[in-house]
């Protein structure tokens, strides 16, 4: 590992009060809280590794709350490399998982064929129909100025940029309907 691999790890733990290396420490309510760099995620379960080469392997489940660069967001988010901290009660499934790391995002453009309150779909300049989630993190711009969401009625032209396989982060009326 270089130094400014480590370096940026240490300072990306230090923004969210992360210590390394994996440390299990007693908490109220038998609450135990490891640390460390994500190795691998799936739905059952989360893998962290210390700077010293430990690893600890601890349950996940459908009531596990995940929080990604301090916002809410779904296990499927948090990757390999990404620092975190997993508040857990032994053997069972982590209460909540705190995780730093770059998410990789992309800009879908094309025209609102459909707006919900949920989603917003848009059909591409190669024909493609595309559906993208909403919440309450969204933000609509113009001009780089905040709208309201019906700015990105049918017809308007958007550019809709969001984390692969998440909400929407910013979309950006381009031309109006």
């Amino acid at each position: 590992m270089t130094l400014r691999v480590v370096r940026t790890l240490i300072i990306a733990s230090a923004a969210v009060g992360l210590s390394f290396p994996v440390v299990a420490g007693a908490a109220s309510g038998g609450l135990t809280t490891d640390r460390g760099i994500v190795q691998s995620a799936s739905a059952t379960e989360l893998v962290l590794r210390g700077l010293d080469g430990s690893a600890v392997s601890i349950a996940v489940g459908p009531s596990t709350r995940v929080k990604l660069n301090g916002r809410p967001a779904l296990l499927a988010n948090v990757q390999p490399g990404f620092v975190a901290s997993v508040v857990h009660n032994g053997s069972r499934p982590a209460v909540v998982v705190r995780a730093v790391g770059k998410v990789a995002s992309v800009t879908d453009q094309g025209v609102v064929t459909a707006l919900t309150p949920a989603t917003i779909t848009l059909r591409t300049q190669d024909g493609a129909q595309v559906t993208i989630a909403l919440d309450a993190g969204t933000r609509f711009r113009r001009f780089g100025l905040p709208v309201r969401a019906g700015a990105a009625r049918p017809g308007a032209l958007v550019a809709v940029t969001h984390p692969v396989g998440g909400a929407a982060r910013v979309v950006s009326v381009l031309k109006r309907a």
